[in-house]
């Protein structure tokens, strides 16, 4: 009889604890939205998983949550979307309910949940069925201070507080390209191929395990300046760069892998000679003086803004490579990298294993060293973006 006395009173306080917990601690959820060439991906995401269901109007999408949210009832602009035009949150006794008005009609071609953390994703198109003008929902309208202003590749014309919204967009850039192949390993290896292959599996991984937007600076084997990789960056309003390159070294036993953010002056003498030989591939560097060009960094604000931040991204990802890779750890370091100067976010350089070593050129080969290496930075970035998000929110 007392065991059963014990079984009920444990059920009883573990109850009480689940009722307490969900009535103290009301959900937070984030929204974000982006763009694709055939749909409009939205995403709410939970500090914890919850329970939804849907349903659609011609001009909107209502997702009614049944646990509370710690938002007040309010319009949650989206900017610069083709399909949606904001997110109206309201608060119910049961709940609450996200609204989200639409400038068109439209389809649900795709829903799923994913975890770790939990998100809830809508792939969203334009429906071919004409809608009647009359149905479009009127969002309250917003103040004029509140638009974004527009921006160009100038990084001191960015938006200075871009740093303190939730992470949305990440630029990756495929190191080298066209008849710029980068370090060729001895079997005849291309840089510029492992980087472009590195770059578009990480691009899946990012929009499909976080659901955000990847803008790449080339997803072909294409040639881009390097000057002209952070200006696409900065338009795309990206508040990541990620560089991705292979190592090389007149050593051939040189091995391991490290990552780099920006600085006038290189943490060692191999990390200057290693930022000078990638900055000689470009050919806009002849017409410019480099003098001139490493104090305009000191000038520009935009990127000194972002260096603790760089070296926290920097340091991320260098601990997954070395957890996941199995490869010697060469550290975090700084050096001037022509490509990351002028960014107007975190910018990292990450130099993945030495093309130059035959063990390690084999390595680069294999499927399942790439897939190691794309883990490894995911992981990296997905640390990095938990840490701003909720150093920010």
């Amino acid at each position: 009889m007392g065991i059963h006395k014990k079984t009920f009173k444990a059920i009883f306080i573990f109850i009480v604890l689940v009722f307490i917990q969900s009535s103290l601690f009301s959900l937070n959820v984030n929204i974000r939205s982006f763009d694709h060439a055939d749909y409009t991906r939205l995403v709410l995401e939970g500090d914890r998983s919850f329970e939804f269901n849907v349903e659609t109007r011609e001009r909107s999408l209502e997702i009614k949550l049944t646990s509370a949210t710690n938002h007040e009832e309010q319009l949650i602009p989206v900017r610069n979307s083709k399909l949606i035009n904001g997110v109206y949150h309201k608060k119910a006794p049961s709940g609450s309910t996200y609204t989200v008005m639409m400038n068109s009609g439209f389809e649900i071609k795709n829903n799923f949940v994913l975890e770790r953390p939990y998100r809830v994703v809508f792939d969203l198109a334009k429906s071919v069925k004409p809608v009647p003008q009359s149905t479009l929902p009127q969002p309250p309208a917003i103040e004029s201070e509140q638009e974004i202003p527009e921006q160009d590749d100038e990084p001191e014309q960015q938006n200075s507080q871009n740093q303190n919204f939730a992470i949305n967009t990440i630029c990756i850039d495929a190191g080298h390209g066209g008849s710029d192949n980068g370090s060729v390993g001895k079997t005849g290896l291309l840089e510029k191929d492992v980087t472009l292959k590195i770059s578009k599996k990480l691009k899946e991984v990012i929009e499909g395990r976080l659901g955000l937007r990847v803008v790449m600076t080339r997803s072909n084997d294409s040639e881009v300046s390097l000057n002209s990789r952070v200006a696409l960056a900065n338009n795309q309003k990206a508040q990541l760069f990620v560089s991705i390159h292979i190592n090389s070294s007149y050593r051939k036993a040189a091995r391991g892998t490290a990552t780099y953010y920006v600085s006038l002056k290189a943490t060692d003498q191999e990390s200057f000679e290693l930022a000078q030989k990638e900055n000689q591939s470009d050919k806009e560097l002849e017409e410019a003086a480099e003098n001139d060009e490493l104090k305009m960094i000191l000038w520009n604000m935009a990127q000194t803004d972002y260096i603790r931040e760089s070296s926290v991204l920097a340091e991320s990802i260098q601990t997954e490579c070395n957890s996941l890779m199995n490869t010697l750890n060469r550290g975090v370091k700084q050096a001037p990298f022509r490509v990351l100067m002028r960014a107007a976010m975190p910018a990292v350089l990450v130099e993945i294993a030495f093309i130059s070593n035959p063990m390690e050129e084999e390595k680069l080969k294999n499927e399942e060293f790439i897939n190691k290496v794309v883990l490894a930075i995911y992981n990296g970035i997905a640390k990095f973006i938990r840490y701003h998000d909720q150093t920010y929110k």
